[in-house]
């Protein structure tokens, strides 16, 4: 989806879901605890400072199945260190976030926002959100052990029109970590999820497991071998580029001699309730679609505005949710790096392209110095995308 920009390859992904391993999972009779009380204690305990464990993700889509498995040490201050079993390390040294992939010899590294919240922090905050948010229904809770640990089991029924990735992105919330929402085959974005379930440690509330099941969709991992508070050495989190590294032996974005390392740009965003109020942020007028041109059955969930200072551009994107999926219009006072190509179609007086992708149909076109894009889900197809382009190009002379 073109409006919602993605960042699949610049860091490796960490996924913030958890898994049910069901051999070892035994309920104790007579659960006393509720939700209540346990969001209490989300809300008002510590935070341990340090946490260290093997992250193993599987995901099965229409029967494709996905594994993987992280190391990973994370501090509550905000440094990180994460093995993949690909062999990339990525170390967070709480200033910069550093990604060695020793296939490619390449070191690419983003600044830390430093009111970003911790990974760790964003954990535990992520379990808050499911128990505060009105949408998701808290079905059961229960005493369980899992794998020998004692934990909290807690099961949501999310909203009717939940999809799997809005119900990671909930959990996921304000953190740089994204989930993969894609197999080499098949994709879940818009499918809707049916169940979620977490499983918190007891003692410390770390979410030792979570689970969301969705159309012919699971995604599911575990932290294994977990420890709290294992007192790690300081030096896991240092990380010396020019010794990672055979290529790169330069300076860091200081013009100098050999080889720079990548410094990779992360947009702002910044959310409006209304397409008038991001409208007074830019310096060009938001296009938004005629009401009638929209699907039957969408409504407004999202006004985003992005700015991207590796492009010096910015847009703002407007969001449609539905029953059946979404569609989006984004304006912007630049043309993208990244545009998807397609086949020439006129857009009232202009000129654009229309293609269909992977995950539906996208239409772009530029007037004056303007530049607009549409993205409609498959369910809805080419017609609703070049409907609503058009309502929005009524105004390009």
């Amino acid at each position: 989806m073109p409006s919602s920009p993605r960042y699949r390859r610049s860091l490796p992904i960490v996924v913030l879901v958890v898994a049910l391993l069901t051999a070892g999972c035994v309920a104790v009779p007579g659960d006393s605890v509720t939700g209540e009380e346990i969001a209490d204690r989300l809300e008002n305990d510590e935070v341990p400072s340090e946490v260290s464990a093997t992250l193993e993700v599987r995901t099965v889509v229409d029967g494709e199945t996905t594994q993987y498995e992280e190391d990973v040490w994370l501090r509550e201050e905000g440094t990180t260190r994460i093995e993949t079993g690909d062999g990339d390390l990525i170390v967070s040294d709480g200033d910069r976030r550093w990604h060695h992939e020793p296939e490619t010899d390449s070191v690419q590294y983003i600044e830390v926002d430093p009111d970003s919240q911790s990974m760790l922090e964003g954990l535990y905050g992520q379990q808050e959100r499911y128990l505060t948010d009105d949408s998701y229904a808290l079905s059961d809770v229960e005493e369980t052990t899992l794998d020998g640990r004692e934990t909290y089991r807690l099961a949501f029924d999310p909203p009717e029109d939940e999809t799997i990735e809005r119900s990671i992105d909930v959990l996921v919330g304000d953190t740089e970590y994204t989930v993969p929402l894609e197999t080499s085959e098949h994709d879940v974005e818009n499918r809707h999820a049916e169940r979620v379930e977490v499983w918190l440690d007891r003692e410390t509330l770390f979410p030792v497991s979570h689970r969301v099941v969705g159309d012919s969709a699971e995604l599911e991992t575990t932290y294994t071998d977990l420890e709290i508070e294992p007192g790690l050495e300081d030096d896991l989190f240092e990380f010396d580029p020019s010794s990672e590294s055979d290529e790169a032996n330069g300076e860091i974005d200081d013009g100098g001699d050999g080889d720079e390392f990548e410094a990779i740009v992360l947009p702002s965003i910044e959310e409006f309730e209304s397409v008038d109020e991001a409208d007074e942020t830019v310096s060009f007028p938001v296009g938004a679609p005629d009401p009638d041109a929209l699907p039957d059955g969408v409504e407004r969930n999202g006004v985003s505005r992005y700015e991207f200072p590796d492009e010096n551009r910015t847009q703002v994107s407007v969001f449609y949710r539905g029953a059946n999926g979404t569609v989006s219009t984004t304006t912007s006072d630049g043309p993208r790096t990244f545009a998807t190509g397609g086949e020439s179609i006129e857009i009232g007086t202009a000129t654009g392209s229309i293609a269909t992708t992977d995950e539906g149909t996208e239409l772009q076109w530029s007037c004056e110095d303007r530049y607009y894009s549409v993205f409609a889900d498959d369910a809805f197809g080419d017609d609703v995308a070049v409907d609503l382009a058009e309502s929005i190009a009524d105004g390009c002379p």
